[in-house]
């Protein structure tokens, strides 16, 4: 990374200073350290240290999500090319639509659009998860509609109600709610500490609140049904166990599988289970509620890897933890060579 670039990103840490109640978390992966840096003035940094904040992580969920899939498929538990319907008494039999159509955003459900908002407006009101547009009921009676009477392929369509019904389901096949999985599959095995969804009253002083773009709080975020699609909340030391378990993943590992591309995703990018893969070689995946916004990634070829959290919610911005990450891994790999 050049001067230009480097005071760039300098310039991005300074602006969370300007902020209100802003923290902005890093942790870096390099040759073989870990290391942990802050930005910004939250009253909570008087009695919690960063590395022990709890952010909501959002999308970077539905890695959870494929690494248990992963874990699961490994222990012959689950097969890519098992039918939905396995797993749910409401969904017709042999449906179409496959676990690894789920995972990979190519199973034809519904993105996230303005449209079915203003529909949403004359809907009787039921209880629908933020960034998830149907509720429950409704996707059942959506997967049994004449839409998949023939099976075909669908092209890559970013779906957070597709993710969380593969949380769903995976929980279904096990006797299970999500969250026990999660515990299972990663916290338990990583040995992670504040990695979790439901919110209990001895972790809530390391929980920090969220912000929007113009510094309004916002409550933290409630998904009771497509968990596995943004609803997990952790530090940035957990995160770091997780990016360093994939980072390091060898050939056998279960984990690995879940890096290898199976098909395009828009221009320059290319779809593993659950990570994009970029033409750079970065496996990543990014995430946002309506207070936080996150980055994860990692190059296996150097051993490099990046966590950004943020506890406001940024879109398409001079600060977004995207820009900061991929500047960081610049900085990283430029020192490596």
């Amino acid at each position: 990374m050049n001067d230009a670039q480097t005071r760039s990103t300098e310039n991005r840490f300074l602006l969370y200073r300007e902020k209100k109640d802003a923290l902005l978390v890093i942790g870096l992966i390099h040759q073989g350290e870990t290391h942990v840096f802050h930005f910004g003035d939250h009253p909570i940094q008087k009695r919690v240290e960063p590395e022990d904040v709890i952010f909501e992580i959002g999308s970077i969920s539905k890695v959870f999500t494929t690494s248990i899939l992963s874990s699961m498929l490994q222990k012959g538990q689950m097969k890519l090319d098992d039918s939905i319907s396995l797993y749910c008494p409401h969904i017709r039999k042999n449906h179409p639509i496959q676990i690894e159509q789920l995972a990979t955003h190519t199973s034809g459900l519904p993105p996230y659009r303005l449209l079915r908002d203003l529909q949403l407006c004359f809907l009787p009101k039921v209880r629908r998860d933020m960034f998830c547009q149907y509720s429950l009921d409704e996707l059942m009676k959506l997967l049994n509609s004449k839409k998949w009477n023939q099976p075909k392929s669908f092209p890559s369509r970013y779906s957070n109600v597709g993710v969380g019904l593969l949380g769903l389901i995976m929980g279904w096949s096990r006797h299970k709610t999500y969250e026990q999985l999660l515990m299972e599959y990663i916290v338990d095995e990583l040995h992670l500490s504040s990695t979790f969804i439901t919110i209990k009253d001895d972790i809530k002083s390391k929980m920090i609140l969220g912000h929007r773009e113009n510094g309004k709080e916002v409550p933290p975020l409630h998904m009771l049904d497509y968990q596995g699609a943004g609803a997990i909340r952790s530090t940035i030391t957990d995160l770091l166990s997780f990016l360093s378990a994939h980072l390091h993943a060898d050939a056998d590992s279960f984990w690995k599988i879940t890096h290898e591309p199976r098909g395009d995703m828009g221009r320059n990018m290319s779809m593993g289970l659950g990570w994009v893969i970029d033409d750079t070689g970065l496996i990543c995946h990014n995430g946002a509620t309506s207070g936080f916004s996150s980055f994860i990634g990692f190059r296996p070829h150097s051993k490099a890897g990046v966590v950004v959290l943020s506890n406001y919610r940024n879109r398409i911005t001079q600060d977004s933890p995207d820009r900061i990450a991929y500047d960081l891994m610049d900085m990283l790999e430029s020192k490596i060579k």
